[in-house]
């Protein structure tokens, strides 16, 4: 009996133990969920303001991994196909979703910047080997692919100087190698070659061969010695040729046969669980095969005065992994998440810190942008690092806080001449998160527009 009885009150402590373990994890659950909640409640009205001012699409992710505080947040306004030759609504039209697929454009670096520093992490590459040994092989297969190519190495293209530029240099925009975009942010330049050639065949699937081609790339000579940039001239040296180069290494070293048989999804293979379905690229065809939301140049570009429809223009994706990246808003966040944040799932963390450390000369670090001042805020919670992304007809943005743990990821329908309309929704969402984080009153932010530099000051 008494046997019996110590039993019956081991098994009612095991029982409560067990209870008590059940209702902590609740409360955890709770908790994570009244903070994503939180957040979508003062996502949802910056998503609507921000979509009337700019007359677009507007959708944002925010995420924090964590098990007691997590938030995954996720918010929409405006109308995918809001636009026409007459103007822009956005409110007429079908309306944005949070599971909407967006063209990522330059945000595809990050993801091609991650796959190169996975392979220096692994000893199989370093970061100052010099680039003809990992691209010539692979573009000497692309011409036994293609005999009618007209180079067969990256000296053909730009010149013996090429043999002192490294993986490093073209991570970093030191490479001195010559940009097929032809767009100028500084306004400079009003007539944009490419674009126009894009539009004027909406048919074509540009290829990297036809890229790498372009008579203002394929120029036998570097603009600059590589491995400092030359900012006097060149501005932060910004080119989306390197990461076609990047790409060509990864391709390359996957064994892959030609430069569409590579698997992007191969640079994420210790995530692949946390995106399904999987991340899509747009190897070939214009934006309508891959996403339902419409995209709209309202540039000014070669004259323009109207919103051009690019949903049938091949051309958008013409980057390959310099811009291919398509999908919703919260993979996106996720994707930086697995970048940036502890554990480092896909870089070690000495190879995260210098994507971000390397970025004090010219606010581009290696695959990453410096985006602090687009916080609004000083010290450890004004840090941000992550991509703008703009290509034709959208244009978007990408973060990560390391004090606050989270990742935000913001995609708009609309390409405008300054990219005001994803900076500005940062400007907002950023600190709307930093309030709830730390429970502090949210601050009253102004945005001042910049295509590379526009600021975020909060009172």
């Amino acid at each position: 009996l008494l046997k019996s009885k110590r039993h019956a009150a081991r098994c009612v402590h095991q029982g409560s133990k067990m209870m008590r373990t059940l209702l902590a994890a609740c409360l955890v659950g709770a908790v994570a969920a009244d903070l994503t909640a939180q957040v979508e409640k003062a996502l949802q009205p910056i998503a609507k303001e921000m979509a009337e001012k700019y007359k677009c699409s507007v959708s944002i992710a925010v995420l924090k991994d964590d098990p007691t505080n997590g938030i995954n947040a996720k918010a929409a306004g405006g109308v995918i196909d809001g636009c026409t030759p007459d103007g822009c609504s956005a409110t007429s039209g079908t309306p944005t979703t949070t599971d909407d697929k967006y063209v990522w454009g330059s945000v595809t670096k990050v993801l091609t910047g991650t796959g190169i520093l996975r392979l220096v992490s692994k000893g199989v590459l370093k970061l100052d080997d010099p680039i003809p040994q990992h691209i010539d092989p692979f573009i000497m297969q692309m011409k036994k692919m293609n005999p009618s190519q007209n180079f067969s190495s990256v000296a053909d293209l730009f010149g013996p100087e090429t043999a002192q530029v490294t993986i490093e240099d073209l991570l970093g925009m030191k490479s001195g190698i010559p940009d097929y975009d032809t767009a100028s942010p500084t306004g400079r330049q009003p007539t944009d070659v490419f674009r126009q050639s894009a539009y004027d065949h909406p048919d074509k699937s540009y290829v990297p061969a036809d890229m790498l081609n372009l008579p203002w790339c394929h120029t036998g000579k570097l603009l600059f010695t590589p491995g400092v940039c030359d900012r006097m001239k060149y501005g932060n040296c910004y080119t989306s040729t390197n990461f076609v180069l990047l790409g060509m290494i990864l391709a390359g070293q996957a064994g892959a046969t030609d430069w569409d048989t590579f698997d992007q999804n191969q640079i994420l293979a210790d995530v692949l669980g946390d995106f399904k379905p999987p991340l899509t690229y747009a190897l070939h065809g214009p934006p309508v095969n891959w996403t339902t939301v419409k995209g709209y140049d309202t540039t000014h570009y070669n004259n323009n005065t109207k919103p051009i429809d690019v949903s049938k223009v091949s051309g958008v994706f013409a980057g390959w992994t310099a811009s291919d990246l398509v999908g919703p808003a919260s993979d996106i966040a996720r994707l930086a998440y697995d970048v940036y944040a502890p554990p480092y799932k896909l870089v070690a963390k000495e190879y995260v810190e210098m994507m971000y450390d390397t970025s004090s000369l010219t606010g581009y670090g290696l695959a990453t942008f410096n985006l602090t001042r687009r916080t609004g805020q000083y010290g450890p919670d004004g840090v941000a690092m992550g991509h703008l992304g703009a290509t034709y007809g959208y244009q978007s943005i990408v973060a990560y806080n390391p004090a606050m743990d989270f990742s935000l990821a913001i995609a708009t329908n609309i390409e405008t001449d300054g990219q005001s309309q994803p900076a500005e929704t940062m400007c907002h969402v950023y600190n709307a998160v930093r309030a709830i984080v730390r429970g502090i009153p949210q601050p009253t932010c102004t945005f001042t527009p910049g295509y590379f530099s526009g600021g975020c000051k909060c009172k």
